[in-house]
């Protein structure tokens, strides 16, 4: 059974973000910090928004955290977790990737 390719590897630079669109509508973000990836649905639980103010501006300007473009809450590209803000303890919603061989961002489990 073949996986839903999201993206390629090389479209993240060693520390970066890309926005993309799942198959279900929803947006979400690929992030790439100190060579994992990690991917989430695009909205804050704050208040619902999605976190980019720009096209696939989602890290904080030293680009290890992702930042609320609305109102700067960071969270931890690991986890989804807040850290600072006020959803801080909450966390964005995991969508599970893996990456094949060839460097292919897929889906999890498709």
């Amino acid at each position: 059974m073949s996986r839903l390719r999201l993206a390629h590897q090389s479209e993240l630079d060693t520390t970066s973000a890309l926005g993309i669109r799942l198959p279900d509508g929803r947006e979400a973000l690929l992030v790439k910090v100190h060579g994992r990836i990690s991917a989430f649905v695009n909205r804050c639980p704050h208040q619902g928004v999605t976190l980019h103010a720009e096209p696939n501006v989602f890290l904080e300007a030293g680009g290890e955290l992702i930042q609320c473009a609305m109102h700067g809450a960071l969270f931890l590209p690991e986890t989804g977790e807040c850290v600072f803000g006020p959803c801080q303890g909450r966390h964005l919603e995991p969508v599970g990737v893996s990456v094949d061989a060839e460097g292919n961002i897929q889906l999890a489990g498709e």
